[in-house]
């Protein structure tokens, strides 16, 4: 139900191509998929004249105490984000590493940090919200930032249930009573652990919507959509399978189709060939690999001082468009981070050599870094930021 992770990859390029971005900073969780995304994309990078200017690997713990003692442990290793003149930082994570990532910037100020303004492109992998302890830190570090998002969209009805949703709905699931207890900062009088604590009580008609976008969103997320997506895409397979067995056999009176004698590789046959279109209005349908049709949305991640979060569509990734166009993207509706005052960020080694000055590689230093040299003579260079090409001088 999730696109091929390659896709993103492509299109992540596309993006630091389109910007002009050719010196990044790299992060990705400390594990064998970490490992693997390094050893895909950076040579992709290098391939499309593109490099690193750091890679830092990221914890990817669940707890926020050991967590803390890693950032602790690993202050100087850290210090190299802040200090970077890369101002694109290119992140591939899990849920905790964004967790991990806060920690890290909570500390900042108490080790005399400088305070970090960059344009954050994470993957479709990574998830804003934040541990319940977390959810009064600030989080405009992360305002402007742009991810490779699944697509998703609005069941009908969705909002209206969050609105009512209460815990006495459900009484024997221990998630809803946690989560509850954990962002409003109360104890519901169902939890018998809790008896006799003089703690806040919660009244069990505490308002979602009142709760800080860090922590919960009213929308449903792209994650959220492909769980809804499968299960329709499921019961569509099955109600196909009851069909197909209605017309090639006739069922005694009143007995129904024995769905417990479906066999797993007949549902993957028949969701092969399923195609419906779910209540938000999008077209469900799986590819001749057995992956779901569907793209990218490019989002502007909008992070406010009152806590709410805004997911704003600014382009979208189209694996099935041609060759070259498969990234669209509207520049102009992106918000940066407030250190770049609205005008469209730059990320380059140095800066780009004028007209008259042509490019000479730093010795020890990587492609993307130079010196900028005059002309030889008789040649001229009238390209600026290409000024490494040189014509003979009319």
């Amino acid at each position: 139900m999730v696109p091929n992770e390659a896709q993103q990859h492509i299109g992540v390029v596309q993006l630091l191509k389109h910007f002009g971005w050719t010196w990044i900073g790299l992060g990705a969780v400390d594990d064998d998929k970490g490992d693997q995304f390094l050893q895909t994309m950076v040579p992709m990078l290098d391939e499309n004249g593109i490099c690193y200017a750091f890679i830092m690997r990221i914890p990817k713990w669940n707890y926020v105490d050991e967590i803390i003692k890693y950032v602790w442990q690993r202050v100087e290793y850290y210090s190299t984000v802040f200090r970077e003149k890369a101002n694109v930082f290119f992140v591939y994570g899990e849920p905790p590493s964004f967790q991990a990532l806060r920690v890290l910037f909570f500390v900042a100020p108490f080790i005399e940090l400088p305070p970090l303004g960059k344009v954050w492109i994470v993957t479709s992998h990574w998830d804003f919200a934040s541990f319940s302890i977390q959810k009064n830190w600030d989080l405009q570090t992360f305002h402007g930032s742009i991810s490779f998002t699944v697509h998703s969209n609005q069941p009908e009805g969705f909002q209206k249930f969050l609105q009512m949703v209460r815990p006495s709905w459900f009484k024997r699931d221990g998630f809803i009573q946690d989560f509850w207890e954990q962002a409003f900062d109360c104890f519901l009088t169902t939890s018998k652990e809790w008896e006799g604590e003089e703690n806040k009580t919660c009244t069990g008609e505490e308002n979602l919507e009142s709760l800080p976008g860090g922590l919960f969103e009213m929308k449903m997320t792209g994650h959220s959509y492909n769980v809804y997506n499968a299960i329709y895409a499921v019961a569509h397979a099955l109600n196909a399978i009851f069909q197909f067995k209605s017309m090639h056999r006739r069922l005694e009176e009143g007995r129904k189709t024995a769905f417990q004698n479906v066999e797993p590789w007949q549902v993957h046959c028949f969701l092969r060939s399923i195609v419906f279109n779910n209540s938000a209005g999008d077209s469900v349908h799986f590819s001749e690999n057995a992956e779901l049709v569907v793209g990218f949305d490019v989002t502007n991640w909008r992070i406010y001082p009152n806590g709410s979060v805004v997911r704003a569509k600014v382009g979208k990734l189209n694996p099935q468009a041609p060759f070259g166009r498969e990234l669209t993207i509207h520049d102009d509706q992106i918000e940066w981070h407030k250190s770049f005052n609205q005008m469209l960020p730059v990320s380059l080694c140095n800066d780009n050599c004028y007209p008259g000055y042509s490019r000479k590689k730093k010795e020890g230093e990587k492609f993307c870094c130079y010196d900028c040299v005059p002309c030889p003579e008789g040649t001229i260079s009238n390209q600026k930021g290409r000024s490494n090409t040189l014509f003979p001088e009319k």
